[in-house]
């Protein structure tokens, strides 16, 4: 059974909050095959790294370029990688392709929130208040959850600090005993 509105708008609301839905789901698509493709970049980063850490010398780089086994790109992303190690790997610059995927997650999150809020706008006023008031609690009962956390943390490092504490001045005492 259609669920029928006395407010016109309401329905409009709804109506973009559907629009919303299905172009999420589409952008949703986009940003699994951007993903399956950053994924396969980095594996091939990986390899290209782990062929690069396999040579012995800089020398056994440059003979291989000089030979024309590697392209130039190539050579000289193997001097990075032999030279920097796995920092080289980590702090290679983004690809178009992760960047694509960055710009499709931002823009399907803002139409997420966007649908959020159509949903929202159709609501009575009534509806309205219960669900501002659902969500203060949530929200309470998250940052109460949070704050458990930090204080089970805070105490774990205390603990830590005092037991490694106690070991040092047990060892001073053995070494100076």
């Amino acid at each position: 059974m259609k669920r029928g509105y006395l407010n016109p708008q309401a329905e409009g609301y709804l109506l973009e909050a559907k629009a919303c839905k299905k172009v999420c789901k589409e952008l949703q698509h986009i940003v699994e095959k951007l993903q399956r493709v950053v994924d396969r970049e980095q594996a091939a980063r990986q390899k290209e790294f782990e062929t690069a850490v396999q040579y012995q010398r800089e020398e056994d780089i440059q003979e291989d370029y000089g030979w024309g086994i590697l392209s130039e790109a190539q050579y000289v992303r193997y001097l990075e990688m032999f030279r920097d190690g796995q920092t080289a790997l980590e702090n290679a610059p983004p690809t178009v392709a992760e960047t694509s995927l960055k710009i499709m997650r931002r823009i399907l999150s803002d139409i997420a929130e966007e649908q959020r809020e159509w949903e929202f706008s159709a609501l009575t006023p009534a509806q309205q208040r219960e669900e501002i008031e659902r969500a203060a609690v949530s929200q309470r009962a998250w940052k109460q959850k949070i704050a458990e956390i930090r204080k089970r943390r805070g105490l774990v490092g205390a603990n830590q600090a005092a037991l490694s504490g106690n070991s040092e001045n047990k060892m001073q005492e053995a070494f100076n005993g």
